[in-house]
């Protein structure tokens, strides 16, 4: 099969989110000057009668605003970076600074100082520094004195470490499980940690419960990534007329033809050369508006069919879903069931409970049961582990024969997926000790 450049251009539009899109769309905005390019204006905002402020001032005040919030948290901030802002108000001395900077740009993204003393010494004497390994020790200290606590341990173990109290009273304790028993505790050999540590089992789930509390990763609660906005690319509302489902097109800029581009193309009074490489842009960016209406009328079929599939859930929630596949719409819609998984990727539907992924709307049929879908059996699975007895956790096999006498028929590894999917763990390591 041959592709055309329009036809991979309108799979590629298809496939794009909308932020995706718009970052997109101004990409190619650039580089065709056929290409009209606008954000979609917020009429509320230049309408506001309460601002006395000329609006092109409000207006200006406003994006000045907006820039210095997007300096102060939309940009990503490492460890050391944030580190190093605690390392300016010490007052650390000519020799020693200089030595706390250097290993502070040494963190790992954990907090971790991870190198062996040889590697930094090889590194600092590289960026300037003259080796010592008093100055290294006293630098590492130093950098451990940050906070949060457990900054500059070479490992998750001695992370944890630092963050301990050497004065608490139950400090030996706690650093024997750190450093001999955490195994033992992953595989729930509790009654002989406990024992090795000569302590009741109360006592250890007390220990176990302040370690809990402490952060292996001191690093990552420095850091400052911004989160990944999400924009509804389908509404869906419930009226007395039905579902009502659009394309959010407010989160999308308009595309459209420049005019004066377009006049400049067929002006004959132009250069032959000029018009034939106007007519190419022009040509080009006619391509990209069909593409993005293509994608607009195709994501509205893809999304109104799924919704109508899932009519239960929109209506009453989870636990309501259907099972559909992508197969059963491209054949309902007489599209390529490529098109239709282009089109449900990475896409979010408004919903009445929530912004979801439009793959959610896509659910799998339960093991033998046609009609339940997968989400809405591992809910009851899940509420079936949530209510067991703690002292004798349930094991798959009993949980498939409860399952089955509320009509749910699933095999023993079945269930053991789920559970595995669901982040619960076998019935060995759920076991609570008396």
């Amino acid at each position: 099969m041959l592709l055309q450049p329009r036809m991979l251009q309108s799979i590629e539009v298809l496939a794009l989110p909308a932020l995706e899109l718009t970052a997109y769309l101004a990409e190619k905005a650039l580089e065709n000057e056929a290409l009209l390019v606008e954000e979609v204006r917020d009429e509320r905002r230049d309408t506001d009668d309460h601002d006395w402020r000329p609006k092109s001032v409000a207006r200006e005040a406003l994006a000045a605003r907006e820039d210095v919030l997007e300096g102060l948290w939309d940009r990503d901030r490492t460890t050391a970076e944030c580190a190093l802002d605690q390392v300016a108000l010490l007052d650390l001395g000519p020799e020693l600074e200089p030595w706390v900077r250097f290993l502070v740009g040494c963190l790992d993204e954990n907090g971790w100082l991870s190198a062996a003393d040889a590697e930094l010494l090889a590194l600092a004497h590289s960026a300037g520094l003259e080796p010592s390994h008093d100055l290294l020790a006293r630098g590492i200290a130093c950098v451990q004195r940050l906070d949060p606590r457990g900054i500059g341990g070479r490992d998750a173990f001695e992370a944890l470490l630092l963050q301990l109290d050497p004065s608490d009273l139950d400090y030996p304790h706690l650093c024997r499980i750190v450093e001999e028993f955490l195994d033992d505790l992953s595989r729930n050999k509790r009654p002989a940690v406990a024992k090795a540590l000569g302590v009741d089992l109360c006592k250890l789930e007390e220990l176990i419960a302040r370690l809990a509390a402490l952060d292996p990763c001191p690093g990552r609660s420095l850091t400052h990534t911004a989160a990944r906005a999400i924009h509804p690319d389908v509404v869906v509302e419930l009226s007395e007329a039905g579902l009502e489902v659009r394309v959010e097109k407010s989160a999308l800029p308009s595309v459209s033809i420049e005019p004066g581009i377009a006049r400049l193309a067929s002006d004959r009074s132009q250069p032959r050369d000029v018009r034939t490489w106007l007519r190419g842009k022009v040509e080009e960016a006619r391509w990209l508006v069909a593409a993005v209406e293509d994608r607009r009328a195709t994501l509205l079929r893809v999304a109104t069919s799924a919704c109508r599939h899932q009519k239960a859930f929109l209506e009453h929630g989870p636990g309501h879903w259907s099972p559909l596949s992508l197969s059963t719409v491209a054949l309902e819609l007489g599209l390529a069931l490529s098109t239709v998984s282009r089109a449900v990727a990475d896409k979010y539907v408004e919903t009445p409970f929530g912004c979801v992924p439009l793959r959610r709307f896509f659910q799998s049929s339960a093991g033998g049961d046609e009609e339940r879908a997968i989400e809405d059996v591992r809910v009851v699975i899940r509420r079936l582990f949530e209510g067991e007895d703690p002292a004798s956790p349930l094991s798959d096999g009993e949980a498939a024969d409860r399952l089955a006498a509320d009509g749910i028929h699933l095999s023993r590894r079945s269930i053991a997926k789920h559970r595995a999917a669901l982040g619960i763990a076998s019935s060995y390591l759920r076991r609570k000790h008396a």
